[in-house]
């Protein structure tokens, strides 16, 4: 499977998010619903393109990006767990949320910090959570087929 590694971080990020969507705002029912196709597009086109290629396009097309897309409190809610995450997938982006909200997007400070607030992670800490590092670590070794199945079960759905 062409970027099998690719395709795999992705997929354990998107289960990963869904763990951090449960941890801090279990009751939105319309934000689980939303990260049943986060990154989707990104793992589609890992099939047939380079992740350098794509990259720019997901970017600019998906609205829990910092792009020229108008913006909802579920799109800023998905940047936050997006953000969140890194530091648990990512060795090179140690920043918790709220780190990266005032280092790298300080103009969205109006619309994201009552989000970090709400989920209590309002504050600058490089320390992880335990509960989410256990769980970063419980993921499986999950195959090619495991990939497939998602994908296909997506489309399935559509």
């Amino acid at each position: 499977m062409k970027n099998f590694d690719k395709l795999l971080y992705t997929f354990k990020h998107r289960k990963l998010l869904n763990f951090l969507a449960q941890k801090y705002d279990k009751d939105n029912e319309e934000l689980r619903q939303r990260l049943e196709i986060h990154d989707l597009d990104k793992m589609y086109l890992l099939l047939f393109y380079e992740k350098k290629a794509i990259e720019p396009v997901h970017r600019a097309l998906a609205p829990h990006h910092d792009n020229d897309l108008e913006k909802t409190e579920l799109d800023y809610i998905e940047m936050v767990l997006d953000w969140e995450s890194a530091r648990y997938t990512k060795p090179d982006k140690p920043f918790n949320a709220y780190d990266t909200l005032y280092k790298f997007y300080p103009h969205l400070v109006d619309s994201v910090l009552p989000i970090l607030k709400k989920f209590n992670i309002a504050e600058s800490t490089l320390e992880k959570d335990e509960d989410v590092v256990e769980y970063v670590n419980s993921l499986k070794e999950y195959t090619e087929e495991d990939i497939k199945r998602e994908l296909i079960e997506y489309i399935k759905g559509l």
